[in-house]
């Protein structure tokens, strides 16, 4: 650990006339199409195909890879224009990226206004994760009711059958207000209204469980026979779901007999197309991705996964590595043991209350930036529903990004606040706001959706799931807190109601070294938490923070540069 403990003590931002050449690439893609045929373009042409929002100090020209997609620009302006019978597109724009997609607006000549989205080559399996999130977006809208844009036309393909040369989305444009434009500045009475609204939502959500077995479907019957198990996996449309997949039978939301079979002929359950069961050659290993028939398989499934990939794909770190943590995070065998021990304590991370296995969709990222609002806060619509599945509601639910308030409830200004000065004020006043408003939210919560609720209060919830939040990354992350988490269910098992021997044994030598290690992996969070801002665990940098970061990595390299060449030596 001594380059982060040096670097921690000593980091310094250092000056913008330091330079680093790093790898980018360089290539410069042809046009499809003569710069006169695209006089509609806002823009390079060449920034709809490629990542343009920052860069990267290390492995740039990988990652700016995995972000490249061409496509055929006035093919899919013709599309957009069939979808809304027009007869030309005025302009088309890009309004914004993340790391998996790219979105566009299209305004037509007859003045109607659509995005369309073109995933990025990381952004999941090829067909399956365009196919789901379609099928999903046209479930939540005709069947849950939910404010969804309406997709208007799309293709999963991308070979000769697809003109537009990539998959694609074009849908409704989100009317409204972006909510992370608007929050800041929000009143309370909007903010409040917004978030009763976001209880709706879930309400719809939390109407319908997918269920795996019903019986045959006899026109005429009087009632269905079922069973109490739920089923998780992606849905997707029955005549694009892969082999595997099981039709969608769904159980609540006071549903006629003929409505769920019409839903069980359209939609079925399938795989998850989640990057973490695709990513990094992980989309060519013989694993399971779902559709799962219990909570135990689904919570299984992922320890699973790392183990086949670490076996056949990790590569530990010279310890001259600048970014080497510990030799147990460098060592494949220990993430091996550790994930094993997982396998054999997770049947046991079951929550006995049975409505909180429930398999419900659920949004995978609720933040403001994915909520359109009116003037008076009520939500007009919910965006990126990409990768979203149905999952066990005792993992899934949980309270909105943007509810991340972790202090005391402060639902009154104090007796002091006209006393303090402005700067303490805004901070009271913005304490106020956010108690208010989890407060609100989870009062609503216990009123609307009591099975919500119960996995809010449920004894040692964070106890109980913290192991199946940390399973999946260890290698790519950290492997100290799923240990901890491990150490913390073994500390406490009396106390969790089990009435058999703890699976899991660490030794006080496996907790001391543990404990030893975590004290290092604290420097490595305070080290990044120092960049916060500048430069994430990925070398990923804005083009504001560039100069600074690439200052950075350069004073890193050169604390490293005597430890290489003492271990060459």
């Amino acid at each position: 650990m001594p380059i982060f403990s040096r670097m921690w003590k000593g980091i310094r931002i250092l000056s913008r006339e330091t330079t680093l050449l790093l790898p980018i690439s360089s290539r410069r893609y042809s046009s499809q199409h003569p710069h006169s045929h695209l006089a509609n373009i806002v823009g390079d042409p060449q920034d709809f195909f490629r990542y343009t929002s920052g860069r990267w100090l290390w492995d740039e020209r990988e990652q700016l890879h995995e972000r490249y997609r061409e496509f055929n620009i006035l093919e899919l302006q013709k599309v957009a224009m069939e979808s809304t019978s027009s007869g030309s597109c005025v302009s088309m724009v890009k309004i914004g990226e993340g790391s998996y997609n790219k979105s566009f607006k299209l305004t037509m000549g007859n003045g109607k206004t659509v995005v369309a989205r073109i995933p990025n080559p990381n952004a999941g399996p090829a067909v399956l994760t365009t196919a789901s999130e379609v099928a999903t977006m046209a479930f939540l809208r005709t069947i849950l009711g939910l404010p969804v844009p309406k997709v208007l036309a799309w293709n999963s393909a991308a070979d000769s059958t697809n003109r537009v040369g990539a998959e694609y989305i074009i849908m409704e444009y989100a009317p409204g207000h972006n909510l992370a434009d608007v929050w800041t500045d929000m009143d309370l009475e909007c903010k409040a209204q917004m978030m009763e609204d976001i209880v709706t939502l879930q309400h719809k959500l939390l109407s319908l469980k997918f269920s795996e077995y019903v019986v045959p479907y006899e026109p005429g019957a009087k009632s269905l026979v079922r069973s109490n198990l739920s089923r998780y996996g992606c849905l997707f449309y029955r005549e694009d779901a892969p082999p595997g997949s099981h039709p969608a039978r769904v159980e609540g939301g006071n549903l006629s007999h003929d409505l769920q079979h019409q839903i069980a002929e359209t939609f079925s359950l399938g795989p998850v197309v989640d990057t973490a069961f695709w990513s990094k050659g992980r989309g060519d290993l013989e694993i399971h991705r779902g559709p799962w028939a219990s909570a135990v398989d689904y919570i299984q499934a992922s320890a699973l996964r790392e183990i086949a990939w670490i076996q056949k794909h990790a590569i530990p770190r010279a310890p001259t590595d600048p970014w080497f943590v510990s030799p147990s995070q460098n060592d494949p065998t220990e993430h091996v043991s550790l994930l094993r021990r997982y396998l054999s304590i997770a049947p046991h991370l079951i929550p006995q209350e049975e409505g909180i296995l429930g398999s419900f969709l659920w949004h995978p990222d609720l933040r403001t930036p994915n909520i359109f609002v009116d003037d008076r806060g009520h939500i007009t619509s919910i965006i990126d529903w990409q990768s979203t599945s149905a999952g066990p509601l005792f993992l899934e639910g949980r309270h909105p990004h943007f509810l991340d308030y972790n202090g005391d409830l402060i639902l009154e200004l104090p007796e002091n606040f006209k006393r303090l000065d402005a700067n303490a004020q805004r901070a009271v006043k913005g304490k106020v706001t956010d108690s208010i408003l989890l407060y609100l939210y989870e009062n609503y919560t216990a009123e609307r959706n009591p099975i919500l609720s119960k996995v809010f209060q449920y004894p040692n919830g964070k106890t109980l799931t913290d192991p199946i939040r940390f399973v999946g990354n260890t290698w790519d992350g950290d492997i100290i807190p799923l240990r901890e988490s491990l150490i913390r269910i073994q500390k406490k098992w009396c106390s969790l109601g089990h009435t058999v021997e703890c699976p899991i044994d660490f030794s006080p030598e496996e907790i001391r070294k543990h404990h030893e290690d975590s004290e290092g992996w604290n420097e490595v969070q305070d080290f990044w938490d120092a960049l916060s801002g500048i430069m994430s665990r990925d070398g990923w940098t804005s083009h504001a923070t560039y100069d600074q970061a690439i200052a950075i990595y350069s004073q890193i390299q050169a604390e490293t540069a005597p430890l290489q060449s003492s271990h060459e030596v």
